[in-house]
């Protein structure tokens, strides 16, 4: 199978968001274990994998994803991976995330078994999230849920969770960068359910950008982000000011979401993407030179 249909897959582009939210729970903490943080990026990078696989192989059975998809093309639906190899690659990334996560937990936590539960707890509602957004007979992303799933698995539970294995308490600085972080991921899946309106109405998946309608939508997109700012604002304080560096991509982001469609939008998720990367990169850096 070429590497290039398995690039497709894992859809590179939305990476850096897992990277934004470990970074900047990291930097929350004040102090930083570089074999924690190595391993808690692993970790949350295959489960961000996971996720786009399985929504590739929900979406592909169910028929969402079909010849008039405008977003990158899926390699179920497109005929380039057939289900049963999608499976197996789904095994072999719970796999790895598993032992990923469990390293990470025995290098931060130790003998600490009140924590080893918690974070195993969180460890799995973390993998049913990424296969439930798509898969099951009920998955939650056809029923307008998923922008609250992205806000607490890549906001409280990413960056508080890595900020506790780094010191363990939970602090107002943690509480603002997690705000910080499910924001702005709720922001890029909103750009990519604005897109797919049309598709996403024929297949019956009811986004909350499809429950509101295009109008209300692209107001929600505006106030996601300036609520992000606002959050973001609390956390700057010396180099952190680098983080407004971010503010141009994401306003042309919003620029495009406030006056296109369709393809055109996903110009608009690469600079969400990119503009959060940067804020947050900006913010982790002024918290850890404080």
């Amino acid at each position: 199978m070429p590497l290039t249909t398995w690039l497709l897959a894992i859809r590179p582009k939305t990476l850096p968001l897992a990277v934004a939210s470990i970074v900047l729970g990291a930097a929350s903490a004040c102090t930083i274990h570089a074999g924690v943080l190595a391993l808690a990026l692993l970790t949350a990078l295959l489960l961000q994998i996971l996720s786009n696989l399985a929504n590739d192989y929900g979406d592909g059975l169910r028929g969402t994803d079909g010849h008039e998809r405008i977003g990158p093309a899926r390699v179920l639906a497109s005929g380039r991976v057939t289900a049963a190899q999608l499976r197996r690659a789904m095994v072999w990334v719970v796999g790895l995330a598993m032992a990923s996560g469990l390293a990470l937990l025995t290098l931060a936590l130790g003998s600490n078994l009140a924590a080893w539960l918690g974070f195993l707890l969180l460890g799995a509602l973390s993998v049913l999230a990424a296969l439930g957004y798509t898969l099951g007979r009920r998955p939650y992303g056809y029923s307008g849920l998923g922008d609250a799933a992205v806000f607490v698995f890549f906001g409280p539970v990413a960056v508080l969770g890595t900020g506790w294995l780094m010191r363990p308490e939970l602090t107002a600085t943690g509480g603002w960068a997690a705000l910080v972080a499910g924001l702005l991921s709720m922001a890029v899946l909103n750009i990519n359910n604005i897109r797919d309106l049309d598709g996403d109405r024929l297949a019956g998946k009811h986004t909350l950008a499809l429950r509101l309608g295009l109008p209300l939508a692209r107001a929600w997109q505006g106030a996601v982000l300036a609520l992000a700012l606002l959050a973001g604002e609390r956390l700057m304080t010396g180099w952190g000011y680098l983080a407004l560096a971010g503010l141009w991509p994401l306003a042309q982001g919003l620029k495009l979401v406030l006056t296109r469609e369709g393809a055109e939008l996903n110009r608009a998720l690469a600079l969400t993407a990119k503009g959060t990367l940067v804020l947050t990169a900006g913010l982790a850096l002024g918290l850890v030179t404080a």
